[in-house]
This record gives structure tokens, sequence and C-alpha cells, in this order.
């Protein structure tokens, strides 16, 4: 880490878009301590555009592109002398994220920082290399939920002959697969959460989350702070104010059922592997395996082309920063430690599903719902 102040250890949260990092990435600001900036930087998954910061040219570029997006405009911080300090004397745009985080949190006077891009379970070896004292949180969501809000965004080319939710389906085993093999290479800073357990039991699995990172995660405390998607869920699917919020499972209804038995055809043995209870005999059919090769395929080429060729810095936008709908940004109430009393039973669990009952629909992309 730059700079003279001792700081905590940075904590990286991640997992496949709609697994569930934002609630994870806004339980963590609730608890206090952390920095409040945007959760989402895509630093590593755009840094092969800029691979060398190692001209003043070259970094006043970057800066400006920066800038303009909406990692620019942050309420109560003015960020761009903070930007341009820490721009100074990086060599990339790996080296910068450090350097950016830590001013912000000294800025803010809390002693740690959080980074939420859930694109950078792809990227962990890159991470540690770059921040070497990084802390990694995967998050995972059953594959059939996950694939559900990911085909509601359709942000995943499809063929016409194939179902977009088996589409995403492979693309969550893949890019949770990814990050296992990554974690498996530092285990000691590495930790696995379930978006289910985060729901289901809130108290027990931010105690376990916690003490991985070495921090008060007081779960009466961030209830009484909601903020980010715990004040305005991040959903694919429309509600009403007063329905009772559980993205838990909804695989399950009737209306979902076609597309839960196709993502089972192709990610079935790995759901089961992971625990999930899968709700048909899972069969090696020859179109099911066949989509599976090759979309896991594609994706794989995709990404090498992206991240280790000079293509990629002609398939990669810094429009991924101004494309970003704003996220909720009421200011961080900073909320006195309380009793560390947890929460639990029912109580809880309504709690943490339904923190902001009467909130607006609405929320920034890539997040858990």
């Amino acid at each position: 880490m730059q700079g003279v102040h001792v700081m905590k250890r940075p904590v990286f949260v991640v997992g496949c878009p709609r697994s569930g990092t934002t609630l994870l990435y806004s339980m963590l600001v609730a608890a206090g301590g952390f920095a409040f900036y945007r959760k989402e930087t895509y630093l590593f998954a755009v840094a092969h555009r800029f691979p060398h910061l190692d001209t003043d040219r070259v970094r006043a570029r970057f800066a400006k592109e920066f800038l303009a997006g909406y990692l620019g405009h942050v309420p109560g911080l003015d960020i761009e002398p903070i930007v341009r300090q820490a721009i100074r004397g990086c060599e990339t745009p790996s080296d910068f994220l450090a350097r950016l985080m830590e001013a912000v949190a000294l800025a803010q006077r809390v002693e740690r920082w959080v980074e939420a891009t859930p694109a950078h379970v792809l990227y962990l070896r890159e991470i540690k290399r770059a921040v070497p004292d990084a802390l990694v949180v995967h998050v995972i969501r059953d594959g059939r939920d996950c694939a559900l809000s990911l085909e509601r965004q359709r942000w995943l080319p499809t063929c016409p002959w194939d179902r977009g939710a088996a589409v995403a389906a492979v693309y969550w085993e893949w890019m949770v697969r990814a990050g296992q093999a990554s974690g498996r290479l530092f285990p000691q800073d590495y930790l696995e959460v379930r978006f289910e357990d985060l729901i289901d039991a809130p108290a027990e699995t931010l105690k376990r989350v916690g003490l991985f990172i070495d921090h008060d995660l007081s779960y009466d405390r961030i209830v009484k702070n909601p903020v980010h998607s715990m004040y305005v869920p991040n959903t694919s699917f429309g509600r009403n104010a007063n329905d009772f919020f559980d993205p838990v499972g909804r695989w399950r209804s009737p209306l979902a059922a076609a597309d839960a038995r196709s993502c089972e055809g192709v990610v079935g043995p790995f759901l089961q592997a992971l625990g999930y209870e899968v709700a048909t005999p899972t069969q090696h059919r020859v179109r099911s395996t066949m989509t599976r090769a090759a979309y896991i395929n594609y994706f794989r080429l995709k990404h090498a082309a992206k991240a280790h060729t000079p293509l990629g810095r002609l398939m990669t936008s810094a429009r991924i920063w101004t494309e970003q709908p704003r996220a909720d940004e009421r200011p961080v109430r900073r909320i006195p430690n309380v009793s560390d009393r947890e929460l639990s039973g029912p109580e809880g669990k309504v709690a943490i599903r339904n923190c902001a009952r009467a909130a607006r629909q609405g929320g920034e992309r890539g997040g858990y719902m």
C-alpha cells in the first residue's frame, strides 16, 4: 500500500454478476469503518486498455476518462484532486486503484476500503499481485436464480436456438469456477459466502465474514444503518412496495420451471457439487453437453482475447464507466457503537430482507438481484 499511514487490509467482494456482491458490499459499508465510494471501479477489467501509464500524457488521458464517468462524481467528496494525486507515478491502472482507494479512505477518516466489482472474480491473481494484502470474499448464489436475473438483463450473447437462462447458467458456472481456482492459490486470504446465507442467516454469516476480514460486523448496527442495496433493492424483477421481498429460490416458481430445467440440464452436476438441490435428475444429454462446452469455450476465449492480447484494447471501452446508472448515494450515517447483540430468527430475516420495505424500486446494474 502507498503512503505512510497504516491501514487495515483492503477487501475485494467478487462474484458472478447478480450473485449478491452489492448486498454484501452494502452491509460492510453500513457496519462503519470502510470508505464510502463507488463499489464498482472495473479497474482490473479495463486495465488492458492502458497497459502502461508511463508518461504524463497517458496518465492525463486515463484520468480524464476516469473522471468523466460515474466514478468521478461522489456526493460530499471532491474526487478530482484525489484522482490526480493518486495517478502521479503510477505505472499501471492496477497501481492506481490502491492509491486512489487509500486516499479516499484517508479523506473520510476511516481505516480501510472495500471494492466490489463482480467481474473482478476473473482477475484475482492480478489483484493479489497489485494489492498483496488484499482479502477476497467470493459471493456465490444458486446458479438458477443467478441465471434468471442475468437473463432478464440481456447482457449475454445467445444463439437464437438456445434458451437465454441456460446460457446465463453456463456463464455463472464459468465465473464461479474461475474464482474458486484462483482462490485455491491463496486460501488464507480467500473466503466463499453463499448469498442464501446472507439472506436466511445474516447475523451468523456476517460474524464469519467479520472474523475473516478482522472487522466488527455487528448485524444490529448494520440493520440500523441501511445503505445502497439495503435501502434500494437492486432487483431485476419488478415488485410492489408492499410485497414481501424474497430473492431466494425464484427458480422454484411455476413461471420459471422451463428455465430452471434448462439451467439444470447444463450445470446440474456443478449445482450439486456446491450443495444445491436439483429438482430434476441430471442427465448428460448431447445437446446440453454441447451447449455447455460451446459457451464455456466462447467465454474463455473472449476473456483471454480481451485481457491478454492487443485486440483487448479495442474490445473493451471506458464507456463501462459512463453507462452505469447511479446508485442510491445517500450520505452514510455513522452510527455510534451499539450492543453486539445479534438479531436472530424471523425478526432478523425480515429485517435484512425488507430493510427498506417502502423504498422505491431501482438500483444500479451489476448487483445482487
